[in-house]
């Protein structure tokens, strides 16, 4: 840091100027690269988003069914909020993003919001407000609002007047983590002008009212493509590949675009209905994790015709995206009969020999598209993370972090892709199911950094690769410890292990404790790989007296 300089009158200064006029340039053509609505560009919208109700309880139902077809609700509401009072922190490539409260307290929700800003904001990503000396406050994109664009003014003032007409929730904004320069909001300039463009969609006069519906559903309300469309380095949309998949945290939104072999194109329309209104069936599978939201909030509670509207325009008006599944790894045939082992001792009880499935409780793996998409990874989220009861009363599916290596992972993920009638590729590697171990929600102790040094994998019953679970959580009896608490906390653990199982011999019993306290020296931070392979081998001379003192 330099010195700090007297006060002193300011000076012209060119590059000031220079600055100031480029800021206006930007500003200017952030206007002239955004595109305005006006008033007949929803000449040709479905009916019933042209005129917003006089009646005010028509107009707040009217705002609920739009709001619950725009899932605002899972995204506004972070864990142990009310619902609509933000605090959801959303994982991005730029760090972590907390949303707003949506109530209407005065506060610290948007109760002093006019019908004008909360449209700005709506339609063109714009808060209230300044974020730095004339920079308006722009959103992050996160919020679709490069989607909600598209929406009539009608709508978005009844989604207004539903949200106006919620209890109001005071809480603290929960902190976002973004990464500097993302947490400058002047930065979001430069995207938009490259990236958004304001205004609603053109719609074809010659199409029904139902066509249309189903086309402001999908491009608009549901803004299917936010998470279906591949995005580029700097998390714009590609556009030019609208629906044909992609990521979203540790699990992939397959192609859903009109081809016939890839996308949804060829699926029954009863199907893809199904799917979307009825938590899916037995034919083509079941909704999980972003998408099993997504349904439970929001397709499964608008009515069957709209979700009918959705299939019909997503089957025949979308470009069709033929993107096949990557090609096959070498020693695909090795890692598919690994696969279909795993798979018989691990997953043929509830999916069946065939993938067939149980129904109507667990789903069919065989003919899923989910399975079969371009990529591996929703089996192996799936896998890693497990998965929520598909019906009411239905087991969840359990996570298999622990008991099962990255190389197993890999292959049952390669056997189920390419048998019981499935045609994608055995493309999974064991580098893939390492890289999700970093993002997927995996129990303690299955996480990259413990499979990067090396821990131990559990299983219920042990085996050669694996050491057996004592159960009760045990395992997790470090997490937290101190130097000053690890020798009671080794104790406990023994004689707990021991009471379960009175004739563990002392090396598996050494293996538990292993098993257990290996996580915690491999995320501990600051050590390197040969400081905390030193203090495994300090913790196992530490716990062998221990051992040898309860042994009988």
């Amino acid at each position: 840091m330099g010195p700090i300089m007297p006060l002193a009158l300011p000076k012209f200064r060119p590059a000031r100027l220079a600055i100031a006029l480029a800021a206006l340039a930007l500003l200017l053509g952030g206007a002239a690269f955004s595109r305005f609505a006006s008033a007949n560009d929803t000449a040709d919208y479905p009916a019933a988003s042209l005129t917003a109700p006089s009646d005010p309880a028509a107009l707040i139902a009217r705002g609920k069914y739009l709001t619950t077809a725009a899932d605002c609700l899972p995204c506004h509401t972070g864990p142990n909020h009310a619902p609509f009072s933000g605090g959801l922190v959303m994982a991005t490539p730029f760090g972590g993003l907390a949303t707003p409260n949506i109530t209407p307290d005065k506060t610290t929700g948007i109760g002093n919001w006019t019908d004008r800003q909360f449209y700005n904001a709506v339609h063109y990503g714009v808060a209230p407000g300044r974020s730095y000396l004339l920079f308006p406050k722009f959103l992050y994109p996160a919020m679709p609002y490069t989607s909600y664009t598209k929406l009539s003014y009608a709508d978005v003032m009844a989604i207004k007047a539903y949200l106006f007409s919620l209890p109001p929730v005071n809480v603290a904004p929960t902190p976002s983590t973004m990464l500097f320069p993302f947490n400058q909001r002047p930065v979001l300039l430069g995207w938009r002008i490259l990236f958004f463009r304001s205004g609603p969609m053109h719609m074809d006069p010659n199409w029904t009212d139902s066509m249309k519906n189903g086309a402001y559903l999908t491009e608009a309300l549901g803004h299917c493509g936010e998470c279906h469309t591949p995005r580029n380095i700097l998390s714009a949309m590609m556009l030019d590949k609208a629906y044909a998949g992609a990521p979203i945290d540790a699990f992939f939104a397959p192609n859903i675009s009109s081809d016939k072999q890839y996308g949804v194109g060829g699926w029954a329309q009863s199907d893809l209905v199904a799917y979307l209104h009825d938590d899916g069936n037995m034919v083509k599978g079941s909704p999980y994790a972003a998408m099993g939201e997504v349904v439970d909030n929001s397709t499964s509670q608008i009515p069957v015709s709209d979700d009918v509207d959705i299939a019909n325009y997503l089957q025949t008006m979308t470009a069709p995206q033929s993107v096949p599944p990557t090609p096959a790894i070498p020693g695909a045939a090795a890692s598919i009969a690994m696969g279909a082992t795993v798979y018989t001792a691990n997953c043929a009880g509830c999916h069946g020999q065939t993938g067939g499935g149980m129904a109507p409780i667990i789903p069919n793996l065989a003919g899923n598209n989910s399975v079969t998409a371009s990529e591996p990874t929703n089996v192996i989220g799936a896998v890693l993370s497990g998965l929520d009861s598909w019906k009411a009363n239905g087991p969840a599916m359990p996570a298999f972090a622990s008991s099962l290596s990255d190389e197993q992972i890999a292959a049952v993920a390669n056997y189920v892709r390419t048998n019981f009638g499935n045609n994608a590729t055995a493309d999974a590697t064991a580098h893939d199911v390492m890289e999700l171990r970093g993002i997927a929600v995996v129990p303690p102790g299955a996480n990259k950094e413990a499979d990067l040094f090396g821990c131990p994998h559990v299983s219920a019953a042990g085996g050669p690769t694996t050491v057996a679970d004592p159960g009760s959580d045990l395992l997790n009896s470090y997490i937290g410890a101190t130097p000053a608490t690890m020798p009671n906390r080794t104790r406990m653990l023994i004689a707990a292990i021991r009471a379960g199982n009175a004739t563990i011999s002392n090396a598996d019993l050494t293996n538990d404790l292993i098993a257990a306290y290996c996580p915690v020296v491999a995320n501990q931070a600051g050590l390197s790989r040969s400081a905390k392979h030193q203090a495994m081998l300090n913790f196992i001379a530490s716990a062998q007296p221990l051992i040898n003192a309860t042994a009988n």
